[in-house]
């Protein structure tokens, strides 16, 4: 092919002079002020029809390596992470029954604890015999 500037064999180039697509020899290419256009190669190909993440596509924008976050172990079923089960079966009442038996069981624990530090706050009287 011909160079479209200098008119020598060896256009190997594509290039964009003035708006206008040519075919450039290297030596043109250099000179001139146009655009190279280089074709993908098989990399950059594959590259483009892989489906990008938002924070690649805004990473590689930016000029800062992404970095891939590793993968996780395989870890069982979600339900596995959850509290024990206790494996009697009681009904909604009966658990709600305990629960509050709790919480009753707590309030006395700090009214007695509450009677024990006004107590020490109370003044001593002296009783004689």
């Amino acid at each position: 092919m011909l160079c479209e500037e200098c008119e020598e064999r060896g256009a190997e180039r594509d290039a964009i002079v003035d708006g206008v697509p040519t075919r450039l020899c290297a030596r043109c290419a250099s000179m001139t002020s146009g655009i190279v256009v280089q074709k993908p190669n098989q990399l950059q190909i594959d590259e483009s029809k892989r489906m990008w993440r938002v924070k690649e596509i805004l990473s590689r924008s930016a000029g800062i390596p992404y970095n891939k976050p590793a993968e996780k172990p395989a870890q069982g079923n979600i339900f596995d992470k959850l509290r024990p089960v206790n494996r009697e079966k009681k009904s909604i009442y009966q658990i709600r029954a305990e629960d509050r038996e709790k919480a009753m069981q707590k309030a006395k624990d700090n009214q007695a604890q509450n009677v024990v530090e006004q107590s020490k706050d109370a003044p001593v009287e002296l009783i004689d015999e």
